[in-house]
């Protein structure tokens, strides 16, 4: 169904939107549960795409888990999710109706679950325009115990910021936004229902807490882009994009 414009408009100005209970209790327990397969190694996972928490043994459990990735070439029932037809209508609305899949992810998020400090997606994604849309299902109750998204409004319209201060994430160094650019006093919690949605900006700045519940947060991201972006990346490295609805574009990815 066609989204509110008003809806789109907020999306625009804000870089983010939230469309509660967007799936069915029955479609998120069905993801849950091909979760739960991957963690317990019942069902076939790369070992290459799992990351485990630092200083979690390298043990398939929901407990050491940190986040799945390359879902889409992993798993046909985490694929599935991301071609399901109500999210693909939202992704419409946002960036047109040729929508290829760039990739997706599964964060984990178990109890003591270490936090993610403010990045952007897009200065890590080899792809122009920088304007593609993520869509976050919640597999889980989200809230800021469990270590919600955390977002700037508006600042996707800051364009690519210099991702410069370290972050170690146990032995691994990744990247983040220098404290000094982000506004916390404009931050916003998104705090969701299992089922519900969350939409950001590959721009939009945010992050995430650390889980201080008992329980997993679990979240699966798929990331979209127009049929008609343009990979930036080595010519040789250039994937195979997986085309969800509309047309393919000579000479784009």
């Amino acid at each position: 169904m066609p989204l509110d414009p008003e809806l789109v408009e907020r999306y625009q100005r804000d870089g983010f939107l939230v469309i509660e209970n967007l799936l069915t209790a029955a479609e998120i327990e069905t993801v849950r549960q091909r979760v739960s397969d991957i963690a317990s190694a019942a069902a076939a996972y790369r070992d290459a795409d799992i990351e485990y928490e630092p200083g979690a043994p390298r043990v398939r459990d929901l407990a050491y888990i940190r986040k799945l990735n390359n879902c889409e070439h992993n798993d046909d029932v985490l694929l599935n999710a991301a071609k399901h037809p109500k999210i693909l209508d939202v992704v419409e609305a946002l960036i047109g109706p040729d929508i290829k899949l760039f990739g997706e992810q599964l964060f984990m998020k178990p109890p003591g679950g270490v936090e993610k400090p403010y990045h952007q997606d897009s200065p890590y994604f080899h792809i122009e325009p920088m304007a593609l849309v993520s869509a976050w299902i919640a597999l889980d109750d989200v809230t800021e115990e469990n270590g919600c998204l955390k977002v700037i409004p508006g600042s996707h319209t800051l364009g690519p910021l210099p991702h410069s201060d370290v972050w170690m994430v146990g032995e691994r160094a990744d990247m983040k936004i220098p404290d000094g650019r982000i506004d916390r006093r404009r931050e916003v919690h998104i705090v969701m229902k299992a089922g519900s949605v969350s939409f950001h900006h590959s721009l939009l700045m945010h992050a995430s807490g650390p889980n201080r519940t008992t329980y997993s947060r679990r979240g699966l991201a798929a990331h979209y882009m127009s049929a008609k972006s343009r990979w930036t990346g080595k010519v040789e490295q250039k994937p195979a994009y997986v085309l969800l609805h509309g047309r393919e574009y000579a000479d784009c990815v």
